[in-house]
């Protein structure tokens, strides 16, 4: 039987000890279990979801994961996104191809839309054709001094009608257009019509009618870039006129100077790049690359868009459309399956700053239903509407200030929003999810509200409980606690009624933290009755371990563990140790020297 108590392997050391024993004789030895700080009650509890999608991790109140067709812009609640109105010919059939662009023609009050052979006007109900262009390509639409002017690329001359029925083709020189646009002169005294012509030539008129319908010249095109790349766009920033190519951005002033604004992009030329622009609250935005950028007053611009810092949730895309009201700016965003369209706006956050937030507000299958251009469009003082490419179709969600409150507002019927992930105080320990706290309204038979959870690997979801059909604030406890180390939750609304939607004001998951405990070991052991080369030896053998940069293997003789085998636990000397001390003993013997030492155990193998 040994006469040692603890065994110890430090660097390449192994010694045995002894336990010192008090006066009753016990040995001077305990293990300790340490409990860290963590969340004894367990909880996930949003109210306010304003910060839109994009957060992976739980860590700021206001903020999601993602979602799809969910509005989280109106204060304090939850609502399904708009219904998707399909809109095609008399029947209703499908248009003759994708739209190309859409106009409101305020001369005749009607909206047109343009595919690439034909041009079609709104009745109210259903796309009527009123001219086939065949054999040309249309390349855009806009509407000038009571005309509307159509362009068909730089091989053929555009076309014009004052009716949006009769059109004419232009017999001015240099009639060639890929995109118009319309903007002050350089006195600011009337507006002029502006046109794109590949791969770099832009040139503007008074009036683009025929010569015999009072059209004036175009005047000498000014070249913007070389000729290796293509120009995209043209918009302003306050009195400036940006010129937007595949390589780069250029500013041609009131004196027909040209000035490069992002040679960079020469090193990310791209197609996308200004393809779509429009203003928002004296900004403006357009297409670049696979995201958007933003140019505010002068002519700085900085990235942005609802997938720039957005990385860690998994989402990508590229722009498909884009267009502004008063109030937020919307971005169609095809990611690859579906396209989303995202509402979005710059606000103040709950640290002050100026975020963008931006909601999942709208999804369509891309496949299906593919889309490359968008517009707001106000039809009357109280009808207004986003439309978009939808296919061989056309579509419409209506636009409100508050769509629950809107009788002609219309929701869709189902839509999700995905929460972040919790990870509690620590990734690795327990979380156990034992109840569900909601507050709702709205929900009956048909409309309701479905929690739902995906834990750890999951990558589906599965109900956490049934549909919450009642209103009003409402716990439900689980059948049996849900434990994991991580946690998603989400909340699927639906709806048999477009004229209703299901709201959520509060939702709560409460449970409980499981910690891993420290373990602790704190022995003190005999090194003699008067100091020795061997008391040296032991004191400077643990010493060695309390500054040794690598695990300790220890092991408790008396019960039949070694260093020598598997039955060791890693550990390391805390600091202050090892302490020598000075046991008194029983009257007439000299004290005993010894050193206490505490270790913690540490979670560690070796294959």
């Amino acid at each position: 039987m040994t006469t040692y108590d603890h065994e110890f392997y430090i660097g390449s050391t192994r010694k045995a000890l002894k336990l010192m024993r008090d006066s009753k004789g016990s040995a001077m030895y305990s293990v300790i279990e340490e409990v860290p700080t963590y969340e004894k009650s367990l909880k996930f509890s949003m109210k306010d979801w304003s910060g839109g999608h994009g957060q992976y991790e739980f860590k700021d109140v206001t903020t999601y994961f993602d979602g799809q067709s969910i509005d989280t812009t109106t204060d304090g609640r939850i609502i399904l996104g708009p219904l998707i109105n399909s809109v095609g010919i008399t029947g209703p059939a499908a248009l003759d191809a994708d739209p190309v662009c859409f106009c409101w023609f305020s001369s005749i009050s009607k909206l047109m839309v343009a595919t690439t052979e034909q041009i079609y006007w709104y009745d109210g109900t259903y796309w009527v054709s009123q001219e086939t262009l065949t054999g040309e390509t249309i390349t855009h639409m806009i509407e000038f001094n009571g005309v509307l002017y159509v362009a068909i690329g730089s091989s053929a001359k555009y076309y014009y009608s004052t009716d949006g029925e009769d059109y004419t083709q232009t017999d001015l020189t240099d009639g060639y257009a890929e995109k118009f646009f319309v903007s002050p002169n350089s006195a600011g005294t009337a507006n002029v019509l502006w046109k794109t012509k590949y791969p770099n030539e832009i040139a503007s008129t008074t009036d683009g009618r025929t010569v015999a319908d009072g059209g004036e010249a175009w005047t000498s095109p000014a070249y913007i870039g070389d000729t290796s790349t293509n120009l995209t766009n043209l918009f302003l920033i306050g009195d400036k006129l940006l010129i937007g190519k595949t390589d780069n951005l250029f500013h041609y002033d009131t004196d027909g100077g040209l000035h490069p604004l992002l040679d960079g992009l020469r090193y990310n030329r791209s197609d996308q790049n200004f393809k779509y622009a429009v203003d928002w609250q004296t900004a403006m935005y357009f297409s670049l690359d696979t995201g958007l950028g933003e140019i505010v007053g002068g002519t700085a611009y900085e990235p942005m868009g609802p997938l720039t810092g957005v990385g860690d949730i998994g989402k990508k895309g590229t722009c498909v459309g884009l267009s502004s009201d008063k109030d937020f700016i919307y971005v169609a965003m095809n990611e690859g399956t579906n396209t989303h369209i995202y509402k979005g706006r710059e606000t103040r956050g709950p640290d002050d700053q100026l975020r963008w937030e931006w909601c999942p507000w709208i999804m369509f299958v891309s496949a299906t239903y593919p889309c490359s251009t968008m517009t707001v469009i106000q039809h009357s003082a109280t009808d207004r509407r986003l439309w978009f490419g939808y296919g061989h179709n056309t579509a419409y969600v209506i636009l409100s200030d508050n769509p629950t409150s809107d009788t002609n507002y219309r929701f869709a019927p189902s839509g999700f929003v995905r929460f972040s992930y919790v990870y509690g105080t620590n990734p690795y320990w327990d979380k156990m999810w034992q109840s569900v706290v909601t507050e709702t309204r709205y929900c009956a038979s048909g409309i309701s509200v479905t929690p739902k959870y995906r834990k750890n690997a999951d990558t589906s979801m599965a109900a956490l409980t049934a549909a919450i059909v009642t209103n009003g604030i409402v716990k439900t406890n689980l059948t049996s606690a849900i434990s994991g180390n991580r946690i998603q939750f989400e909340l699927d609304l639906a709806t048999n009624n477009s004229s209703i939607t299901p709201e959520v004001l509060y939702f709560e998951v409460r449970g409980v933290e499981k910690p891993e405990t420290i373990r602790i070991h704190d022995a003190t052991y005999s090194i003699g009755s008067t100091p020795n080369r061997s008391v040296e030896t032991v004191r400077s053998f643990l010493r060695g371990g309390r500054t040794s940069t690598s695990l300790i293997k220890f092991a408790d003789l008396r019960y039949g563990d070694s260093t020598q085998n598997t039955t060791y636990s890693w550990v390391i000397i805390l600091p202050g140790f090892p302490e020598e001390v000075e046991i008194i003993n029983e009257k007439g013997r000299p004290p005993e020297l010894g050193v206490r030492v505490k270790m913690q155990e540490i979670a560690f193998t070796v294959s």
